[in-house]
C-alpha cells in the first residue's frame, strides 16, 4: 500500500465561520502561526517556524485542539529561519510537518493570486476565516482551486517502466508521464490519454492507487497503474517531453539504490512512491 501523510487537522469547517469562535482562537495562548513568503515557508533547525498569530492569518485547523494559522510574512520576514521552497522543505521536515506547509503554501499563495473578483473585477473580501474570498460588489463567491493531475505507472509484459524526461529537469532524471486532467474527461481518460499524447503506447487496464496534494501551485496528483498494450515502441508524440523509453527492472532498481546514470524523483513524490512500490518484493 502507498500511504501519504496529510496534515493531521481538524479544519472545524462549521466553526470557523463564526467570528466568535475564531477570535477565541485567535486568542488562545496556545496558538501558532506557520511564516511563508513568497520566497517560501520558514524553517528553522529542521522544524516550522511558529509564531503568534497577529490577526492577519488564515485559519488552518485544529491540531489536538491547539489552533494552527498561516501569516504571509513577505513585507516583514522573521528575523530568525530561514526560506525554503516546499521542495526543499519536503526533504527537510518531518511528514506531518511538510503537509502542514504544503497546505498553508497552497491556501496563501491563492490569495496572492486571487485578490479581485474574476467576475466583475472587484476587490474581494476574505471570508470563512482565509477559505473563501467574495465579492462586495457581484456578491460572487470565490473558493481556493485543486486542479487534478493524473501520474501514471505503466508497465509492460516484458516487466519493464515507462518513463519520460522533460527538458527542464536536471540531467538524466526521468519520471512517469503525467498530465492534466481536461474538462469533460473521467480520471481513466485522462490516464490514456496523457499516455498516448507523450509517448504513442496504448493502455489496457487502468487501476486507481494513490494521491497527494501538490501544492506547485495548487494541484491534486492522483496516482494510477497501468498496463501497456503490446505495440511499437514509445516515441515523444508532442513537446513536452525530450525523451521517453522503457526502463528495465534491473535500471529502476539501481537508480532507487543511488548507482548508476539514471535519476528519479525525490522521495516526497508519489512518482517516486509508485515507482518503489513496483520495485518492492510481492
Amino acid at each position: 500500500m502507498i500511504g501519504f501523510t496529510g496534515a493531521a487537522l481538524d479544519r472545524a469547517p462549521s466553526e470557523r465561520r463564526d467570528s466568535d469562535w475564531l477570535a477565541a482562537r485567535r486568542a488562545d495562548p496556545r496558538a501558532r502561526s506557520l511564516q511563508l513568503s513568497d520566497r517560501g515557508v520558514w524553517i528553522a533547525d529542521g522544524r516550522l517556524l511558529l509564531g503568534p498569530p497577529d490577526g492577519s492569518e488564515v485559519f488552518l485547523g485544529l491540531a489536538a485542539q491547539v489552533p494552527l494559522f498561516a501569516t504571509d510574512v513577505s513585507s516583514a520576514e522573521p528575523e530568525g529561519g530561514r526560506p525554503a521552497g516546499l521542495r526543499d522543505a519536503a526533504a527537510e521536515l518531518p511528514a506531518e510537518e511538510a503537509a502542514l506547509a504544503a497546505y498553508a503554501a497552497a491556501l496563501l499563495g491563492w490569495h496572492r493570486r486571487h485578490g479581485y473578483c474574476a467576475n466583475c473585477g472587484a476587490a474581494t473580501n476574505i471570508v470563512d476565516a482565509g477559505h473563501e474570498r467574495r465579492c462586495p460588489v457581484c456578491e460572487a463567491h470565490h473558493f481556493p482551486r485543486t486542479d487534478p493531475v493524473v501520474i501514471v505507472r505503466v508497465s509492460d509484459d516484458r516487466d519493464r517502466l515507462l518513463l519520460g524526461r522533460s527538458p527542464h529537469w536536471p540531467p538524466r532524471r526521468y519520471s512517469l508521464l503525467a498530465g492534466f486532467v481536461e474538462p469533460g474527461e473521467t480520471l481513466e481518460d485522462a490516464v490514456r490519454r496523457e499516455v498516448h499524447e507523450e509517448s504513442g503506447i496504448e493502455l489496457n487496464d487502468v487501476s486507481y492507487v494513490a494521491s497527494q496534494p501538490w501544492p506547485f501551485p495548487s494541484s491534486l496528483m492522483l496516482g494510477f497503474d497501468a498496463r501497456a498494450e503490446p505495440g511499437d515502441p514509445p516515441h515523444t508524440a508532442d513537446d513536452e517531453l525530450e525523451d521517453v523509453r522503457w526502463f528495465e527492472r534491473s535500471e529502476i532498481a539501481d537508480a532507487a539504490a543511488g548507482r548508476g546514470d539514471l535519476l528519479l524523483a525525490p522521495p516526497y513524490a508519489i512518482a517516486r512512491r509508485l515507482i518503489d512500490a513496483w520495485l518492492a518484493p510481492g
